[in-house]
């Protein structure tokens, strides 16, 4: 007598067609310009007859380099039924700015003397608003030599900056220039002619090919020019209207920023001057909003149309390094 007979595997039309599903496309960036290791779901199946495998081209995991990589995914089941799905991952390249070479210039605020919310100042390149502001742009755009050249000189007066202005300008030949000065000019009963020389800063910075940004000053407390500030300021807005250049308001910014300290104007330190530590943050992080949305470039994969592209600063990675900038002397004044 024979042995049973082992069942007979159901036909096709009684266990349903195989079928294979795969994930979405997948895109994603590359800070480093180095391959980035995706992981993905595996494929669905459904229908078709036990045991089914799955085999894809580029298993999860993998380091997908820049570009646009398809994967291909086959199944298969006990009847040889075979299904067949695919999609994309795409990796886009690192995040660039248009402009990565920037001066700084100006007196002491720039120049990095700090005023601690509780007594006296200090100067503390470190933390001075182009060496923060440097630091933060080279932390996003790490494959891009990004230079923020600090400038500053302590108790200058803008009415007497236009010389080392134009030399400097001519020596560093920056594709962007930060200006912010004229405190000392408030505080000397001169803003008009600091004002002058603002708006002379701005022609030939702008007459050289460079883009500029124009700082209003910080506000003032209990010092001899402090009801100047306002007045001084609203030059400079229109200064920056009428010769092109973008307006960054440190003294709005000052005013409504949440700083640390007890103080009525806590940006604002004890000498009533210069910005504390979270001021020059403050300002370094509304220069870098504006740069990046100025400068940023969007990044597509070849091929893609602008709906697959992403901003270039999408996120912050890497870490960059504190400004190096020629030593300046002189009292901790603006």
């Amino acid at each position: 007598m024979l042995p049973p007979a082992a069942p007979s595997a159901l036909p096709e039309e009684k266990i349903g067609r195989l079928a294979i599903a795969c994930p979405a496309d997948l895109q994603t960036q590359s800070f480093h310009g180095r391959p980035v290791s995706i992981g993905f779901q595996p494929p669905s199946t459904t229908g078709g007859q036990a045991p089914v495998a799955v085999e894809c081209t580029v298993e999860p995991g993998h380091g997908f380099a820049i570009g646009v990589t398809p994967v291909e995914c086959d199944a298969a089941d006990g009847l040889r039924q075979s299904a067949r799905c695919a999609f994309r991952v795409t990796i886009l390249g690192p995040p660039r700015l248009r402009a990565t070479r920037f001066l700084a210039f100006g007196d002491s605020i720039t120049d990095g003397w700090i005023s601690p919310p509780d007594a006296g100042v200090r100067h503390d390149r470190n933390n001075s608003y182009p060496s923060l502001l440097q630091h933060e742009l080279r932390s996003r755009y790490v494959t891009q030599p990004i230079d923020v050249i600090n400038l500053g000189s302590a108790g200058e007066q803008a009415r007497n900056a236009f010389p080392r202005f134009r030399t400097w300008v001519g020596t560093v030949r920056p594709e962007v220039v930060l200006i912010m000065e004229g405190s000392n000019d408030v505080n000397g009963g001169q803003p008009a002619s600091g004002a002058q020389a603002i708006e002379a800063m701005v022609q030939y910075a702008r007459g050289t090919g460079a883009d500029v940004f124009l700082m209003t000053i910080p506000p003032q407390v209990d010092t001899p020019g402090a009801s100047r500030v306002e007045s001084y300021n609203g030059t400079l807005r229109s200064i920056a209207a009428r010769r092109g250049a973008a307006l960054v308001d440190v003294h709005r910014l000052l005013l409504r920023g949440s700083c640390s300290g007890g103080r009525a104007t806590p940006c604002i330190g004890s000498d009533g001057l210069h910005p504390t530590a979270d001021g020059n943050r403050l300002i370094a992080e509304e220069l870098a909003r504006a740069i990046v949305e100025r400068y940023d470039v969007e990044i597509l994969p070849e091929g893609a149309d602008r709906s697959t592209g992403a901003a270039g600063a999408g996120l912050p990675a890497g870490a960059g390094l504190p400004a190096e900038a020629p030593a300046v002397s002189g009292e901790p004044r603006p």
